[in-house]
């Protein structure tokens, strides 16, 4: 038994503490925790792309492009109305590999969205089924190959590149230029 003058704690005092503790287990882990895919595209790259448009409500609904300025600024559409606006960190420029394995920058035409008029750097499409068109974009010294499921594949050369893409399912010469 204690002797009456001696400090111990209070219920009160423990459960508090245990409070304090819970909450600071809660920032930790919340912070450690994967994003759902409705954060993850806020936090775009074009590496993560595809974060995009399948946090949308329109994912395997409909078709959607995702036009891109110079400067990185991005719109997602769908039926002519913008979904969403974004700003990339870094833009790129589009590419697609001719016949011959050479790599040609792709020119787009003016598009109109709303009264916005625009040429974009380059555009991302993805069918209502929730496969891309393939698509090579430059950014600074890295090479991007979006792989219609998706995936992006990163490199550093454009012969490896090309390489890559010459070994998918989506050749030039079967399916189209990987634009």
């Amino acid at each position: 038994m204690r002797a009456r003058g001696e400090a111990a704690f209070t219920l009160v005092e423990l459960l508090v503490v245990l409070l304090l503790m819970g909450i600071v287990y809660a920032l930790a882990f919340s912070s450690m925790m994967p994003k759902s895919e409705k954060e993850a595209a806020s936090d775009v790259t074009l590496p993560t792309i595809a974060s995009l448009f399948r946090a949308s409500a329109l994912y395997r609904r409909s078709e959607m492009a995702l036009y891109c300025r110079e400067d990185g600024r991005c719109q997602l559409v769908s039926g002519g109305e913008t979904l969403e606006e974004i700003k990339l960190p870094q833009s790129g420029r589009a590419y697609i590999i001719n016949p011959d394995e050479t790599l040609q920058s792709l020119e787009y035409p003016h598009v109109r969205i709303g009264t916005d008029e625009f040429r974009p750097a380059f555009r991302i499409r993805c069918r209502a089924d929730g496969l891309f068109d393939p698509q090579i974009i430059r950014q600074g010294d890295r090479w991007l190959y979006l792989h219609p499921f998706g995936e992006v594949h990163t490199f550093t050369d454009p012969v490896s590149m090309v390489s890559f893409v010459r070994q998918s399912d989506y050749l030039p010469d079967r399916a189209g230029y990987a634009q």
